[in-house]
């Protein structure tokens, strides 16, 4: 069982800025199939990144040449008479509007040859993951870098590329390197897509991560007991990786872009799949409360929790748990009702999996918590506000599923758990 998303990067060497939050998003590995067997969409907007290597060798393939863009779980750069450049790409809708700090780490490893300087490349026009050598797209190239060390993470300062892309000032096609020699010299560093849990139980920890410093608007916990990790189910965007249908939870897009699911499985197996608490994620205002699990009632059991303190509703950040298995009620089965004052970690109810359509169909499939973040009565993806909010150290964006596969490449499980500290209060 794959515990937690391992931001092993607390001692990164960067400085932290005065009265910023640093933030980290990690993008996890999506299969190239469905649970099905049918093929996954690998759109940026579903998928979140793009890594692997343009090929460039004029000699390959009995001269025919080789010169295709090939996903990877290495980005190398480098060669022996021929040529790799790794391109990177990151999925950015929902990641904060503005940085005071930003900055790229990667995590290189012993690859064959030597290693080589590398200059570092801002990429300028459109590719895709069909490209080939005579298609890539423009670069414009800094450097060169020193060559990396093997086992230590490099990191690069791109705040102005980071707000630039997502102000509009500067064209988002990510990034490139290309090698300073390639007489049998390498560097290659791990990708999104490397997951050889097997050999390397740490591997989640080495993926590409963006660091990003800012004021952060909401700083939310879990909202189940910490101390454990718990299992994600889907994503912000709707998107998971076994490809369910419905593929995308539109309950998960639109005004509830913010929101993901949360299982009840979690890595101490106290609390089992009935009786797993739902806590609040921060102090606040029951401003609603209800639902049941009648024809009609699509959120189920449900609460909502105003979380600025001017008194009126809707007008600031709410957070939303629902689904829940009765009545929201404290932990002492004292019903909650509008106006009550709630602290971070107090119980608010029981995870559960009610809900239904006005026809009876049901709206949650299994027992799992259905938690959003709105401001303005609002969820979407378009809300400055909402991409400043900050779980557990991590954005809201950084709550990604990720699957075992199996030998076929078709998943076969979700793994993907995180790790809760809302200490549970008793209340």
């Amino acid at each position: 069982m794959k515990k937690l998303l391992a931001v092993l990067l607390l001692c990164l060497s960067f400085a932290q800025l005065a009265n910023a939050a640093t933030a980290w998003y990690q993008p996890t590995p999506y299969p190239m199939k469905k649970m099905d067997g049918s093929a996954m969409p690998q759109d940026l907007d579903k998928v979140h990144v793009w890594g692997g290597n343009l090929y460039y060798c004029s000699w390959c393939n009995n001269g025919a040449g080789i010169t295709n863009f090939t996903r990877s779980d290495r980005l190398r750069t480098g060669g022996w008479g021929d040529r790799y450049d790794p391109f990177l790409k990151f999925d950015l809708t929902g990641l904060p509007t503005d940085a005071t700090f930003a900055a790229l780490y990667l995590m290189p490893f012993p690859d064959s040859g030597t290693t080589t300087p590398f200059a570092f490349c801002s990429v300028d026009s459109v590719w895709d993951l069909s490209m080939v050598w005579s298609t890539q797209p423009a670069r414009t190239c800094y450097g060169y870098y020193t060559a990396p060390i093997p086992g230590t993470w490099w990191g690069i300062n791109i705040t102005s590329w980071y707000n630039g892309w997502k102000n509009g000032t500067k064209f988002d096609g990510g990034i490139s390197m290309f090698p300073q020699n390639t007489n049998n010299n390498f560097d290659a560093f791990r990708s999104s897509a490397y997951a050889d849990y097997a050999n390397d139980p740490s591997a989640d920890g080495k993926r590409p991560i963006l660091r990003l410093d800012f004021t952060p608007t909401l700083d939310l916990k879990m909202p189940l007991p910490g101390g454990y990790s718990w299992l994600l189910t889907n994503e912000t965007g709707g998107y998971e990786c076994l490809g369910q249908s419905p593929w995308p939870d539109t309950a998960h897009q639109g005004n509830n872009y913010f929101a993901i699911d949360i299982a009840w499985n979690n890595s101490g197996g106290v609390y089992g799949q009935y009786n797993t608490p739902v806590l609040a994620a921060a102090g606040g205002k029951v401003i609603e409360v209800g639902g049941g699990n009648n024809n009609g009632d699509l959120n189920g059991f449900y609460v909502v929790i105003d979380h600025d303190s001017d008194g009126n509703i809707n007008t600031g950040f709410t957070t939303r748990y629902l689904h829940m298995k009765q009545a929201a009620a404290r932990a002492n089965g004292t019903l909650l009702a509008v106006g009550n004052s709630v602290n971070q970690g107090d119980q608010i109810g029981i995870m559960g999996t009610t809900g239904k359509n006005l026809d009876g169909t049901p709206t949650s499939t299994g027992v799992h918590l259905h938690f959003g973040v709105r401001y303005n009565n609002s969820g979407s993806s378009t809300i400055p506000e909402l991409t400043k909010v900050s779980m557990e150290g991590l954005l809201l964006k950084s709550y990604q599923t990720e699957c075992a596969v199996n030998s076929s490449g078709v998943p076969t499980s979700r793994i993907r758990y995180y790790n809760s500290t809302n200490p549970l209060t008793g209340i």
